[in-house]
């Protein structure tokens, strides 16, 4: 061991100057080296501040998986964005993507490090490893943002087809539809009603115009069918109509008869239902009394009014039905029925346009409010290395360091075998 130290000094003094010229050689083609590789490395730390994310859970309860971030999707909406789309092939650019938990991260938040190696076969053109995996992260921001943001069911409006239905059934869908809608948008509206988009957009203004649909579009095409009987299938409809007419017409004689039922009940026995009981009530001085009331009639008298006044509401809804019909046979109507039904049409096309273009732009609107609302819930900050970490300036050494160990051990074994070579030719 003596004589490996020996010989080790004896090579250090001899070739210093040499090793000292190799190794700075070596520090500086490693350090060019690295810099010139750095524009195709690049690392962002994502993080998640969520109320779930400290739990290990997704907004929506499910168990949160960082390795399963980054799908083919995310990945290939990515690529698309960054311009590179049929340029790089997705799977090896997701093999090429790591995603580590961030050492330092806090007990509050979930943050993990997300880093994109380049390989030099990859065909990145103008754009970067940063530019890429900066699309690649907003992509799945957007992702997510889509995913746990509020139920945005209500925002598809699943049209039927209106050949298959009658005209005033598909109105009165498009009025419950709309009118959801609106309640859906108030309540956003309710969340935050400072809110205004990009384009000066507000809850607001989306609400008024959907009542403008429902309370002005909506109620004109009603009359026109209602009072020209328009139908896609007359017999059919008149068929239909026939049958409620007769359902509500047993209603309304079932209501009648409770109602004279009870009427009856109260005239034979009202003393018997009679009882008196004392109950808390306010005068007009705010102040407390014990009021008298007689339960057993004012139950009774309760079940008469309610019979009435569903029986009521029954007979003008029959009268409205038998009004349908009686229009939907009128010859004048049967004989424009294809003007009639061609205005009708005309009219509804217009509004299903209408209401598809506000609901695109309600769906910008409530993407955009989403983001607004969340925009603490995900977000990514970009790793910017100083001088020191894109000329790989530790690693430098370190490997300068192993080079020159090794070397000068090489050159202390040559030196031993090189000296016993001599003493054997002695």
């Amino acid at each position: 061991m003596k004589n490996l130290a020996t010989r080790v000094l004896f090579v250090l003094r001899k070739y210093f100057l040499r090793i000292l010229i190799f190794s700075i050689v070596f520090l500086l083609v490693f350090c060019l080296w690295s810099y010139m590789a750095s524009p195709r490395s690049s690392s962002v730390v994502l993080t998640f501040t969520y109320p779930n994310a400290s739990e290990g859970l997704f907004p929506n309860g499910s168990y949160f998986n960082a390795y399963d971030i980054f799908t083919d999707d995310i990945i290939e909406n990515g690529i698309r964005n960054a311009g590179l789309e049929g340029m790089v092939n997705t799977g090896k650019i997701a093999d090429e993507i790591s995603i580590l938990p961030r050492s330092n991260a806090s007990l509050l938040t979930t943050q993990f490090v997300v880093t994109y190696n380049a390989e030099y076969d990859d065909q990145l053109g103008a754009v970067s490893a940063e530019g890429l995996l900066h699309s690649i992260v907003y992509a799945y921001i957007d992702h997510f943002h889509n995913t746990y943001s509020n139920d945005q069911l209500v925002l598809n409006l699943n049209i039927m087809d209106e050949e298959k239905m009658e005209y005033i059934d598909y109105v009165r869908y498009y009025d419950s539809a709309l009118n959801q809608l609106k309640k859906y948008l108030r309540s956003q509206q309710d969340n935050n009603k400072d809110f205004v988009s990009s384009d000066g957009t507000t809850f607001q203004e989306l609400i008024n115009i959907l009542d403008r649909y429902r309370l002005t579009s909506l109620k004109e095409i009603e009359a026109i069918i209602t009072e020209r009987g328009v139908t896609h299938d007359r017999n059919a409809y008149i068929a239909r109509l026939n049958y409620e007419l007769w359902d509500k017409s047993n209603n309304y004689t079932l209501n009648r008869n409770m109602q004279e039922l009870y009427n009856n009940i109260l005239k034979d026995y009202e003393s018997e239902l009679t009882s008196v009981v004392f109950v808390p009530a306010l005068d007009s001085k705010r102040e407390f009394y014990m009021s008298k009331t007689k339960v057993g009639i004012d139950n009774y008298s309760m079940k008469v009014t309610n019979y009435e006044e569903v029986a009521e509401e029954i007979r003008r809804q029959i009268d409205k039905t038998s009004l349908n019909i009686s229009t939907i046979e009128d010859p004048v109507n049967t004989s424009m029925a294809a003007v009639n039904t061609q205005r009708v049409d005309n009219s509804l096309a217009i509004l299903k346009e209408q209401i598809d273009a506000t609901m695109n732009e309600i769906r910008i609107v409530e993407k955009e409010y989403s983001k607004y609302k969340n925009h603490n819930y995900v977000t990514m900050t970009p790793v910017v290395p100083d001088v020191t970490e894109r000329i790989g300036l530790k690693y430098a050494i370190l490997f300068t360091v192993i080079l020159d160990a090794v070397l000068v051990t090489v050159l202390a074994f040559l030196k031993r075998e090189k000296k016993a070579s001599e003493e054997v030719e002695k």
